[in-house]
């Protein structure tokens, strides 16, 4: 099977990228010490231009102790709807750390300025996703970034990138990743995504917060006894991938276009390397036949086609990663219009 983007690796594809890694030869790392966790933690927090930056082993506990840490003196928390920690973490925010959300944001659109403005319940805490990935891999201008930080310094609140797929979003901006994380007092930003690592995540900040944070880690089980998995192949994946990322890209826009002239397909402009394609049809048949063309032609260019709430519209995600030039544009325009055909 050919992929476009991130799909789940057979053992062997790991136990091969460690096995030929020159970071194998690293002396090993024990409870969150040791070169490997020294060299990922200072490269990343020098690519986002922070003081400190430290390992989580996951992005769910990362993001659970930044916002712990930032909410001294409110309980409160601005989210987008459609965010992750909102849509994808059971309420780990609320439930494991007594934090209480303020959502704002129109539901397929990034948080803006006057979205904050619409509430005057005092928050400790912004929370930003780029791109919003459930609202189709959207990022809000740079104007309106400047606007929101503005906003954060008027009203003492603190302004949390949720950055899982920053790497993927800078292209969209023209800036380097550090001029963007300059925005926010804290950032986290994933190692198994657009970096390619096997999983685990990076939170990056001034020392004292990361110092708060070390307990939080602890406490909510990140202090491992080993990680050397998760650290060799997110070095490995900074190496071979982080370079070539702004490609992607520009890949997903070529496809996007290319797929525009499909008749009954709807194709969101990317903005990232991602984007959504959206259809009508019979949700069940859409997805049978999808996984049909994907053995036959063995292919795989999207996920399976989901609901939008309060429309007769279905959509799936289309991703591009380090493994697309495997499948040809022209592969993917003669996969989709088989797929519109028979629905």
């Amino acid at each position: 099977m050919r992929y476009l983007g991130m799909h789940q690796q057979p053992h062997d594809h790991w136990l091969e990228v460690m096995n030929q890694s020159k970071y194998r030869k690293y002396a090993s790392d024990r409870y969150n010490e040791g070169p490997l966790i020294d060299e990922l933690e200072t490269r990343i927090a020098a690519l986002l231009g922070k003081p400190d930056a430290m390992f989580f082993n996951k992005g769910v506990t990362c993001q659970l102790a930044a916002l712990k840490v930032h909410c001294k003196q409110h309980n409160q928390v601005m989210l987008h709807p459609q965010s992750h920690i909102v849509q994808d973490e059971q309420d780990a925010y609320q439930a494991l750390m007594g934090l209480e959300g303020v959502l704002v944001g129109q539901m397929d659109q990034p948080i803006t300025l006057e979205d904050v403005q619409s509430t005057n319940q005092g928050v400790a805490v912004l929370v930003i996703e780029l791109p919003l990935r459930r609202a189709g891999f959207k990022l809000p201008t740079w104007q309106q970034l400047l606007q929101l930080r503005q906003w954060c310094n008027e009203h003492q609140v603190i302004m949390h990138l949720d950055g899982a797929r920053l790497w993927e979003s800078a292209n969209y901006y023209g800036l380097a990743w550090a001029s963007i994380a300059n925005l926010f007092d804290s950032v986290y930003v994933s190692l198994y995504k657009g970096l390619g690592g096997m999983s685990g995540a990076v939170l990056a900040g001034n020392a004292e917060f990361l110092t708060q944070c070390a307990v939080w880690r602890e406490r909510l089980g990140s202090n491992m006894w080993s990680a050397c998995p998760a650290l060799i192949t997110a070095l490995h994946g900074m190496d071979q991938n982080l370079h070539h990322i702004s490609s992607w890209v520009n890949r997903a826009k070529e496809i996007a276009k290319a797929l525009q002239g499909i008749e009954g397909l709807i194709v969101d402009p990317p903005q990232t390397n991602g984007f959504q394609v959206k259809t009508a049809g019979n949700i069940y048949q859409l997805n049978n036949r999808l996984k049909a063309l994907s053995t036959q032609l063995e292919i795989s260019p999207c996920k399976p086609f989901a609901a939008i709430p309060n429309s007769k519209l279905l959509y799936t995600e289309i991703q591009v990663g380090a493994q697309h030039s495997d499948i040809k544009t022209y592969e993917l325009v003669q996969f989709f219009k088989q797929l519109t055909a028979a629905t």
